[in-house]
């Protein structure tokens, strides 16, 4: 019960996390290329004011579908023996497929416009590496605390090993 709970967090937790940045990000974008962003991308209609109620629940969709691909990848018996490189290019991949169908459908980037989906996979790889680095680095961090304690740990208690 209490590990369900935990997953049912984690998916909440990323999925604000992902909405917020993703609507921060693309409002900052549409308010400095207002006109010009409104002619790129349908998910951009209304230039710089603002961005569309259509626009808004697919970032959420988007959102809670990536964390859902994310929550399952971390968390599901058939991946616990890969590593953590192999589970987060299996995320990067799942999520990227995910997003690609979810930006199509919702026409926010012309099917046919290669630069355009150049572009968006560029910035998609992109902002997983910045992501995964910093989560990376974050657990290094830990790892490297938590080393420690566990040897000052064993001074103050006379561990051997």
């Amino acid at each position: 019960m209490d590990e369900q709970r935990s997953i049912i967090k984690e998916f909440f937790r990323l999925t604000s996390m992902s909405f917020t940045i993703a609507i921060l990000a693309m409002s900052l974008i549409g308010w400095i290329f207002g006109d010009t962003a409104q002619e790129a991308s349908a998910a951009f209609q209304l230039g710089a004011d603002g961005l569309p109620l259509q626009t808004i629940f697919g970032v959420l969709l988007l959102a809670a579908l990536n964390s859902a691909i994310s929550v399952f990848i971390t968390t599901a018996k058939i991946f616990d023996k890969l590593m953590l490189l192999w589970k987060m290019i299996i995320t990067m991949f799942s999520c990227l497929m995910a997003s690609s169908i979810m930006v199509a459908a919702l026409r926010w980037i012309q099917r046919d416009s290669l630069e355009a989906w150049l572009w968006f996979i560029i910035s998609f790889v992109a902002s997983f590496t910045i992501v995964a680095t910093i989560m990376v680095v974050k657990i290094k961090l830990e790892e490297k605390k938590y080393n420690n304690l566990l040897s000052n740990y064993k001074k103050e208690h006379g561990g051997n090993d």
